[in-house]
């Protein structure tokens, strides 16, 4: 391998780190570099990079979480892929149908197991629940031994077949027959073999390069085979209209203002391995599939045509990227850092660190005023107060006039 694949592996395997970490338990140098089993310098210096790109925030304590520029990318891909966006009203609808969770869970080809990329989940006292991202076994459940179903039997060959509940099936030859009956009917039916508690139904599915498996589960102790019988059709239904699911078409640029930034040009930064990254990151979560290589590669990535490939190949290696009809789309590991950060429902928790610091320098209040298009009104959704023993007084939530005073034109232009 040589170094620079080596940097740009490095810088993958720390943004993974960062994204499986729960945000309430921030990372250490020290615990990081023995997660990863890296020198502290060497761990430092890569979160110092990351830090500067806003691929990841140092907290007050010195320790270290997923920056506001990774949440953003995540926000874009719920928004750009088809199986996180246009998949959700389809698993709402499977939810209400069975009244049961629906998980779509996706295959991780580089690490040989599934994760759940996104949920679903009815009202009830009682509700069988897996977070996004979560990593699932092949072997147990229903959604991983729907996957599982579509794999060659290498893949079971591979596996450590742990058994995670007292009916969970690691007999080979068992699971060899589950398999073959699983491809026979189309859905895979598992009681208690991942959870005890929990009873399941599952499809696969082929969609954006991926493999994966719409699956309804409810509570073992309030379900019957009869029950899981029933909803096979609905979920082989369900499963059928994910895998004919496509990326939107690329929305245009607007013909005034300017578009969000999507990576910086080459003369800001002078192309360290963490701002190739980050353009590779930024072009893998548009909705344009990327070329495999040459000029066009290049071109997209702002690199020279053997810099694109060694970055393209880290992407495909790592699972960052995969290939999709002589393209190159998001690939498993992207997605499950997407369904672990979740989507954006403001961009209040992104800004306000720097609305804070702004008010700090200045000693003037920071507001953040916010534009909804769909009532084509903006609102004051975030306020820092001023420092000064007199400074300007904004109620949070009030309404901000488009036609007066500096935010409102701002936005209006």
């Amino acid at each position: 391998m040589s170094s620079g694949s080596a940097v740009n592996e490095r810088i993958v395997v720390t943004l993974d780190a960062l994204t499986r970490r729960p945000p309430e338990l921030p990372w250490g140098v020290r615990e990081l570099a023995e997660e990863l089993d890296l020198s502290r310098s060497t761990v430092h210096r890569t979160l110092h990079a990351l830090t500067e790109r806003d691929l990841a925030a140092q907290t007050v304590n010195a320790t270290y979480a997923c920056g506001p520029r990774l949440r953003v990318l995540a926000d874009r891909l719920h928004r750009s892929h088809p199986l996180l966006g246009q998949a959700r009203p389809l698993a709402e609808e499977l939810a209400r149908a069975c009244d049961a969770t629906i998980l779509l869970s996706l295959y991780d080809p580089v690490r040989t197991e599934g994760f759940v990329a996104l949920s679903a989940i009815p009202d009830g006292p009682v509700r069988y629940r897996l977070d996004p991202g979560a990593v699932i076994p092949l072997h147990a459940g229903a959604a991983g031994r729907a996957m599982l179903a579509e794999l060659g039997p290498d893949v079971l060959a591979r596996l450590d077949l742990v058994a995670h509940t007292p009916d969970t099936v690691t007999d080979v030859a068992e699971l060899e027959r589950l398999l073959h009956q699983a491809r026979e009917d189309g859905v895979t039916i598992s009681i208690g073999q991942h959870v005890a508690l929990a009873a399941g139904v599952a499809a696969p599915f082929h969609a954006a390069g991926l493999l994966g498996a719409i699956s309804a589960t409810r509570p073992r102790h309030e379900t019957r085979h009869a029950d899981l019988e029933r909803f096979a059709p609905l979920v082989r239904q369900t499963a059928r209209k994910v895998g004919s699911l496509t990326a939107p078409p690329p929305r245009p640029a607007p013909e005034h203002g300017r578009a969000t930034p999507t990576s910086p040009s080459p003369a800001e930064d002078g192309g360290s391995a963490t701002v190739r990254i980050e353009r590779l990151l930024s072009a893998l979560t548009a909705s344009q599939p990327l070329p495999l290589g040459g000029r066009a590669l290049a071109r997209v990535l702002q690199g020279n045509p053997a810099t694109a490939a060694r970055l393209l190949d880290t992407a495909l290696a790592t699972g960052l990227a995969t290939t999709h009809e002589e393209h190159a789309v998001a690939g498993p590991l992207l997605l499950r850092w997407a369904a672990a950060l979740g989507p954006l429902h403001s961009i209040t928790p992104i800004v306000f660190p720097a609305l804070r610091d702004l008010a700090q320098q200045t000693g003037e209040t920071i507001g953040l005023a916010e534009y909804d298009p769909a009532t084509r009104t903006a609102r004051m959704t975030a306020v820092v107060p001023g420092s000064k023993p007199i400074h300007y007084d904004l109620p949070t939530g009030s309404d901000v006039p488009l036609a007066a005073g500096a935010a409102g034109k701002a936005i209006l232009a």
